[in-house]
């Protein structure tokens, strides 16, 4: 049912949803919001970034909301009925030290575990991504050819706020009716607030109206953290991912691993954390960063003895009589080259292409023909 789904989920969800999305990836919202810093910078705008934290989304989703969604959607009887099946008085047991408890009803959520429920949510939670940027009291952050007010990562919202004063109350009473009819809920004491742009004689004011967590200096989306200076991006998630993998590295150099286990542990748990900032966070990374990679790199991957083998060899393919090891650079520039390839694609409806495209004065796909 999953996979039957996620065939028509992209004509479906709005491009504002990224989490579950097939062709869409995290780092859509991330390069949105990074992009969402500079061209309020550039422009002058007054900018807040609100990131929402909901009180256990998946498990308050109403469903009689949801199977009204569904249907309104254009899923057949067919397909309703099998989601109903899996939804209609069902039960549970706690299992604590062997023993369990009686069978109690379940009313409201979807199921944990299951590959549907994520596919699910993202539905229910349409309407209110569609109703945010209908909304004339929140008029976002205009781009190149839309405005942006609102951008998700399953139930991870990030929304981009100018005009404070009106668009922050507009965006409770939406969360507050939709609330009501779907189930749910945001935790106010958790959820957060950034400070782009808004002078600080007014965001003093704001702060004192509505019960937010107010960043001093830096916020937490997807995994990457935003500043509202740009060129803070480097400092807040590279050096300390650095400082994380030399310590994690400096501990498994004394585990007893093999010659190619080692190489394994760097290709399975480093490089999944590099390249993912690599592409969430796209900024300009200097050469000293990698020297002292490549440094603790060799280091690990002969225990700290002399090497035997220059590490151009070890990063070539096996069938060259390398180890495959990942060469770094190449990587990170491979994922630079990988926008390049997003700006000449058409069709695609990234908000973050149209955000990034905001201050220029051709369309992207022309800049790689273009002089420096």
């Amino acid at each position: 049912m999953a996979d039957r789904l996620k065939e028509h989920l992209p004509r479906l969800v709005h491009s504002d949803q990224v989490g579950f999305i097939p062709g869409r990836e995290a780092r859509d919202g991330t390069q949105r919001a990074i992009n969402a810093l500079v061209v309020a910078r550039r422009s002058g705008r007054r900018l807040l970034l609100l990131s929402t934290d909901a009180e256990k989304a998946f498990d308050h989703v109403c469903w009689s909301f949801l199977f009204h969604m569904l249907q309104s959607m254009g899923l057949g009887p067919g397909f309703l009925g099998w989601v109903r099946a899996l939804y209609t008085s069902p039960t549970a047991r706690i299992k604590v030290n062997g023993a369990l408890s009686a069978s109690f009803r379940i009313s409201n959520g979807t199921r944990q575990g299951c590959p549907l429920s994520p596919l699910l949510f993202a539905l229910s939670l349409e309407p209110f991504l569609e109703a945010i940027p209908r909304d004339p009291a929140i008029p976002g952050l205009k781009g190149t050819t839309q405005d942006h007010k609102v951008t998700a990562y399953a139930d991870d919202l990030l929304f981009f706020l100018t005009e404070a004063r009106h668009s922050l109350p507009a965006v409770l009473s939406a969360f507050d009716t939709f609330g009501k009819l779907a189930g749910l809920k945001i935790n106010m004491s958790k959820s957060e607030i950034l400070n782009v742009s808004v002078p600080e004689d007014e965001a003093g004011r704001l702060q004192s109206s509505f019960p937010f967590h107010w960043c001093t200096s830096k916020m937490k989306y997807l995994g990457v953290w935003l500043s509202s200076t740009p060129s803070d991006l480097y400092d807040l998630n590279y050096l300390p991912l650095l400082g994380t993998i030399r310590a994690d590295m400096t501990v498994w150099t004394t585990k007893f691993i093999s010659w190619l286990g080692r190489v394994t542990v760097f290709k399975m748990n480093i490089l999944p954390r590099l390249l993912y900032l690599f592409q969430a966070a796209p900024v300009a990374i200097p050469s000293s960063f990698f020297a002292v990679l490549k440094a603790e790199m060799i280091k690990f991957v002969w225990a700290g003895r002399k090497p035997r083998i220059r590490l151009s060899v070890l990063c070539r393919p096996k069938m060259a009589g390398g180890l495959a090891l990942p060469d770094l650079v190449t990587y990170y520039r491979a994922a630079q080259v990988n926008r390049l390839v997003d700006w000449s694609s058409e069709g695609r409806g990234d908000g973050w292409l149209d955000m990034e495209g905001a201050d220029v004065a051709v369309p992207l796909w022309v800049l790689p023909w273009l002089p420096p």
